[in-house]
């Protein structure tokens, strides 16, 4: 007869081995997984001091501000007598790489000015705080030293949000904007949870830890990026380890973080602001955005004040000049065109 207390030790003892297996095969995978990013944080630290190395003065020339700090710009002659400003948007790694290509077929139309604002590529950290009061300032400073007084502001993505409050406080100087799928003050009535500025503050302070510090950005970066300088053609070879530093290195900085806390407080001082009549204004929207937000287009519709003023909604996702560069060209080109057309005939 089968001793019976032995059997139920028996199967007892079977779901418990199975169930420390279990546990030592999640402890073990654990442990490789903390010995993993503790490479790669050690890596992402030691590669930052060399990538300093190879992006120092890659491009452009500095403007020093009235507190001392360096701003990077590039200039792009034309026979045009029209002067574009494109300013990029949060979080931008480089302005002169990503808008190369963008520049380089609107040169006919335009002089270009890439401004690379303190926080942002090659320009200067600062501790100085991201109002969007300081920001217009250190741009105006720019403008002054360089010595024009009239200009057309071109901006994605942030960059649209200070250039309204630019155009008002600068209105004799600004000829125009053309935003570019740009941000407006109301974008944060309507949207989700995330996207408010102080849950996204929240949410980019973790990720600066897990993502960025942790080595896992550059990791993913370095895999990924021959698909992002496929995006920008100009680009040469000569380009690629330079703007690559630049991507692995100026992510998230103290500035950048800076800004991000600022921007609640900066969508509160433009909430009513409206472009002046004075500048005309054309916003190109991405269709992607109107499809996830449908008060896309017309939030940006209601700060068009100028008879001239012009809100279009083209194919493509938010960065336009990356995912639609034709398209937005020929709204730009076209828009230039018209205007000009209509002031020879007045």
């Amino acid at each position: 007869m089968p001793n019976i207390e032995t059997s139920n030790e028996t199967k007892t003892k079977k779901p418990r081995s199975i169930g420390r297996k279990i546990l030592r095969f999640f402890g073990i995978l654990l442990l490789i997984i903390l010995i993993a990013v503790a490479v790669l944080t050690v890596r992402h630290h030691i590669k930052c001091k060399s990538d300093r190395e190879i992006f120092a003065d890659a491009y452009g020339e500095y403007f020093t501000t009235s507190h001392g700090e360096k701003i990077n710009y590039t200039f792009y002659d034309s026979p045009s007598d029209d002067l574009a400003v494109i300013l990029p948007g949060y979080g931008c790694y480089t302005a002169h790489y990503e808008f190369d290509t963008f520049a380089d077929r609107l040169k006919d139309d335009y002089k270009i000015l890439i401004v690379e604002p303190l926080g942002v590529g090659l320009s200067d950290g600062t501790d100085r705080v991201r109002s969007v009061e300081n920001y217009c300032e250190e741009l105006h400073e720019l403008m002054e030293y360089l010595d024009y007084d009239k200009y057309t502001l071109m901006a994605h993505s942030l960059g649209g949000l200070y250039s309204l409050y630019y155009a008002n406080k600068y209105t004799d100087e600004v000829e125009a904007f053309i935003g570019i799928d740009a941000s407006v003050p109301h974008q944060t009535d309507d949207a989700q949870w995330i996207a408010k500025p102080e849950n996204t503050n929240k949410l980019y302070k973790v990720l600066r830890i897990v993502y960025v510090k942790s080595g896992i950005q550059r990791l993913l970066t370095e895999l990924s990026f021959d698909e992002i300088m496929k995006q920008i053609p100009t680009l040469t070879d000569a380009d690629r380890d330079k703007m690559l530093a630049l991507y692995c290195t100026a992510s998230m900085t103290d500035t950048q973080m800076n800004e991000m806390a600022e921007l609640a407080e900066n969508m509160k001082k433009c909430y009513d602001m409206k472009f002046p009549e004075e500048v005309p204004v054309l916003y190109v929207l991405a269709k992607a955005n109107c499809d996830t937000m449908p008060s896309w287009e017309g939030i940006h519709k209601d700060l068009v004040t100028s008879d001239e003023g012009k809100v279009v909604v083209i194919e493509g996702e938010h960065y336009l000049h990356h995912t639609n560069l034709d398209g937005l060209l020929n709204e730009i080109k076209s828009w230039k065109s018209n205007m000009m057309s209509e002031k020879k005939a007045a």
